[in-house]
């Protein structure tokens, strides 16, 4: 039976969703304003992410794993073939019988020839679902970028309906009717469905590969919070459940949606990333280390959590021009030197503590280093904003303030995963002291075994070398 291998079908999974994700990246922004590449060079770009994807699936798997995921990657990326293929009423064509299939086709054979001549090494289903993890967070990362170029400039508003985008289907919307706004929201939209896809892919590789009921249940909870966040997006747009264009009436109530809208997703993003340290093989592999104390992590994240908040409401209430968001730039501005201090405190404790894990180290190092990233960043948006740039029509603005952002939510998804790894590390060596190592080892629930396979964390990975 082909592909009968479990190990292949997560590879097959993993891969496509991987592929189908930095392909709408390169999309995204090829259309981007001031970007605009022509339709050949866009195709152009887009062959070579999928060939490169192709690569990478086949020399860490086999060329026929990576054509399947090409198949799997053209499947997913029907959500958007329909904005190319509808005509100027969102209807499809009879042409779309040819298309879909061809789609399908064209991925997987482009994905076999990125495969041509490598040579590979089979890895496990451990890795492969660490692939999974890193791509679902990935597509979380390019949400969270393309809402912060919603909120920059201003565009939240622009398609006043949901979950059609100005009475046609959303997946249907023509791509010659995304202009200005509209493009700038109606991609964040089609992201938003990629992520929802890609969440529910992840949850159920969790539950067929991860024998850990904690780990299934975050997982499950994770993909709750992705359609609670989907579902807030549009109640931003129309305040009730309709399928109807509303005019909006109260503009301030509205922008209470859209604060709590961006906090979830940077919150889903921290949780999401969390996940991925839970299933990577290099987590399972660091060990538990000794006691660091996860009482700083934890209080860290809190900080962390009361920077978005007010850096949201300031970023959306600015919009309205209302006199208080000079206060809660005040305190958006001070409050950061408490939540850096805090997080170089963090960072320099996984550095200088004996027995922290090594990951645990990197993780922290990290943290360092976007932190300082952060902190020039809000400097510069800050004296871009004194220098009149705060208008949404400022190229300098826009892109200071969504790095601003997007580096804001990598910083508060580090914390919360040192905060998750510092809690685990700090249990398991607890549970060390009082039982000992065998007991730790044990345990399904701690060392994170898998189903799939027989993989253990001291051998994640079994090579072939071959030629393909």
């Amino acid at each position: 039976m082909l592909f009968a291998d479990r190990i292949d079908r997560v590879a097959i999974l993993a891969g496509g969703v991987l592929a189908t994700v930095a392909m709408w990246a390169f999309g995204y922004l090829s259309h981007l304003p001031g970007v605009m590449l022509p339709g050949p060079a866009t195709l152009a770009g887009l062959t070579i992410v999928l060939l490169g994807a192709g690569r990478f699936v086949g020399s860490h798997a086999s060329p026929a794993v990576a054509a399947a995921s090409g198949g799997v990657a053209g499947l997913i990326n029907l959500l958007v073939l329909g904005s190319l293929l509808g005509g100027d009423d969102g209807r499809l064509g009879v042409e779309a019988a040819v298309w879909v299939p061809a789609s399908i086709v064209v991925h997987a054979l482009v994905a076999r020839l990125g495969a041509f001549g490598v040579r590979h090494s089979r890895w496990s289903a451990a890795d492969w679902h660490g692939v999974m993890a890193a791509a679902t967070t990935s597509a979380i990362v390019l949400v969270v970028v393309a809402g912060g170029l919603v909120t920059s400039t201003e565009t939240g508003l622009a398609v006043p309906d949901w979950p059609n985008s100005y009475g046609v289907n959303m997946f249907l919307y023509p791509l010659s009717r995304m202009t200005g706004g509209i493009y700038f929201e109606h991609a964040h939209r089609l992201y938003g469905s990629l992520v929802g896809l890609t969440a529910l892919l992840h949850m159920i590789l969790v539950w067929r590969g991860d024998a850990r009921p904690a780990v299934r249940r975050f997982a499950v909870v994770i993909f709750i919070l992705v359609c609670f966040q989907g579902i807030m997006g549009g109640l931003r747009v129309t305040g009730r459940f309709t399928l109807e264009e509303v005019p909006l009436i109260n503009e301030a109530a509205n922008l209470r949606w859209a604060i709590a809208h961006g906090v979830l997703a940077q919150i889903i993003l921290g949780a999401t990333a969390t996940l991925w340290l839970l299933r990577s093989p290099a987590w399972k592999r660091s060990g538990s280390g000794r006691a660091s104390g996860a009482l700083l992590p934890v209080v860290l994240v809190a900080a962390g959590a009361m920077q978005l908040i007010l850096g949201a409401a300031y970023r959306h209430y600015q919009s309205l021009g209302e006199t208080g968001f000079t206060t809660l730039a005040v305190a958006h501005t001070s409050w950061a030197f408490v939540v850096a201090g805090l997080a170089i405190a963090v960072g320099t404790m996984t550095q200088s503590r004996f027995g922290v894990p090594p990951l645990l180290r990197t993780l922290g190092f990290g943290l360092v280093v976007v932190t300082g990233v952060q902190f020039l960043l809000g400097v510069a948006a800050l004296f871009a904003v004194m220098g009149g740039a705060q208008s949404s029509e400022q190229p300098v603005a826009i892109l200071l303030a969504t790095a601003h952002q997007a580096n804001g939510a990598i910083f508060l998804s580090l914390s919360i995963t040192i905060a998750a790894a510092s809690v685990l590390a700090d249990q398991a060596a607890r549970r060390i002291e009082r039982h000992g190592q065998s007991e730790l080892d044990d345990d399904p629930s701690v060392s994170g075994s898998t189903t799939d396979g027989k993989a253990t964390p001291e051998a994640m990975t079994s090579s072939s070398a071959s030629t393909a």
